[in-house]
């Protein structure tokens, strides 16, 4: 994609500083209009906005990262205005949720209640008047050619199609294409969608001297790159910007970055679609959430260790190793729901396994307790894991990490679920759990997690774990 013109970047920042702006507005509004509302009905003077100027900060901060992270700044896509405010709301309340939980954490006061409803009505009005705003400013420069590049593409085959097809079918990006340069000096002259092939290699000193251009595009074969070395030098010379369609390898859902590596420009195929300020956002949640259950529900916690060693006066957790990011292992614990002997009774009951593939799973396992079925019933065994959450080796949304003794049997494909952080509940907690005996069922649940993930995601899963863990619908 041609890179974005000087004219829409500063439309982007501007958008941001507004919305930055309209959050702060917001705020203090909120507390003018609660003062107004309390001196009116005789409820005497209200708390001054200077005491939160704390939650303020972290309130921009936080929803400029969400705002971010979820491409309501992007050039590079035209959605409706009702999916621009479903963000806004998305924000908001995402941006409350590990608000709370934070400052409930570090012990920070929040505004009253009253003020923060406040707020979430004037800042999500201001928000999306902001997004109506910048539709009619960047409708207005549109129609004044101030967001438009100029690029010249070099190739007429397939390639360099593919690439204008896709340009045309994206008006958002504002590219005018001033022609062709080929190899092929008899289609000099001729016309292509809607451009003509102005010249040869040989002729683009000319063409950008005679043009105005602000990248030419190099949408060639692979095996024309080598032809291509004077050209580049003669754009860099020239002051234009250079693009080379990089899609040199086809691949099923890698995503390719370019990026410096080791001082040299390199292209990495990703197999997993995750930014850093995503996975910064997602850390800092998984932190407050876990440290906030592991602290609020410490006398539960301790009510079952009780349980548990009054009852056979075994070992409260069950410890075992497990695969983590990475093929990196680490010792997972839960609170112990079978008898002492488990591992060693668990040969005998291999032909009673229902679950196919890798992982061994049966309904009504005999070495489960009678505790240990209620706590498998509603998860609650599972509350000693948001310690692994704590450390970092494990989030609270992600594939479950399998054991050690059960990765040498996945097949290669299934292997991919390690390229992200396991978790506590994923697609297949929520899809029936134990309900699927398909392993591979399962692993394409993963998968789909991955290769769609999204702090929105995230959210939804959790939202409907929730029901799913009380309702202790396919627990075994």
């Amino acid at each position: 994609m041609p890179q974005a013109s000087e004219q829409s970047i500063w439309v982007r920042v501007l958008a941001q500083v507004a919305d930055i702006i309209m959050t702060v507005v917001a705020f203090v509004s909120a507390f003018a209009l609660r003062t107004q509302i309390r001196t009116a009905f005789f409820f005497g003077t209200a708390q001054s906005v200077e005491e939160y100027y704390n939650v303020l900060i972290m309130m921009v901060i936080l929803w400029w990262l969400l705002l971010d992270v979820q491409k309501a700044y992007s050039e590079t896509q035209r959605v409706s205005l009702w999916h621009e405010c479903k963000i806004v709301g998305r924000t908001i309340l995402i941006g409350l949720l590990i608000l709370f939980g934070f400052t409930y954490l570090v012990r920070i006061e929040m505004p009253p209640r009253s003020v923060v409803g406040l707020f979430v009505v004037v800042n999500g009005i201001l928000l999306c008047l902001n997004r109506i705003f910048f539709r009619y400013l960047r409708e207005y420069l549109r129609e004044e050619g101030a967001l438009s590049k100029t690029i010249l593409v070099v190739g007429s085959g397939e390639k360099a199609q593919r690439f204008l097809t896709q340009v045309r079918d994206h008006a958002e990006w504002e590219v005018n294409l001033i022609g062709f340069v080929d190899f092929d000096s008899s289609r000099v002259g001729t016309e292509m969608m809607g451009a003509k092939v102005l010249g040869t290699p040989p002729d683009l000193l000319k063409i950008l001297h005679a043009h105005p251009i602000h990248e030419v595009v190099f949408a060639i074969p692979t095996r024309q790159l080598e032809e291509c070395t004077d050209m580049l030098a003669l754009c860099e010379q020239e002051g234009v910007n250079a693009i080379i369609l990089s899609n040199f390898f086809s691949s099923l859902v890698a995503q390719v970055d370019a990026e410096i590596l080791y001082d040299q420009p390199v292209l990495i195929y990703r197999t997993t679609r995750h930014k850093e300020w995503q996975l910064l956002i997602k850390r800092l949640f998984d932190i407050v959430f876990s440290a906030t259950v592991l602290i609020m529900l410490s006398p539960l916690l301790a009510a079952i260790a009780l349980l548990i060693k009054m009852q056979d006066g075994g070992p409260v957790f069950y410890s075992w190793k497990v695969v983590g990011q990475n093929k990196k292992k680490f010792t997972g614990y839960k609170f112990r729901t079978m008898v002492i002997n488990a591992d060693a009774l668990k040969e005998r009951l291999t032909a009673m396994n229902e679950m196919s593939g890798a992982v061994f799973k049966i309904t009504n396992d005999p070495r489960i307790t009678k505790i240990g079925r209620f706590l498998r019933k509603y998860s609650l065994d599972e509350l000693p894991q948001f310690w692994s959450v704590l450390k970092g080796d494990m989030a609270i949304i992600g594939p479950r990490p399998p054991l050690d003794s059960e990765l040498p049997r996945f097949e290669s494909w299934q292997r991919r679920k390690l390229s992200v952080k396991p978790g506590l509940t994923c697609l297949w907690q929520i899809s029936g759990r134990s309900t699927i005996t398909d392993f591979d069922e399962w692993v394409r649940l993963d998968l789909a997690y991955i290769d769609n993930w999204s702090l929105w995601l995230d959210f939804k899963i959790l939202m409907k774990t929730v029901p799913a863990v009380l309702s202790g619908r396919g627990a075994r």
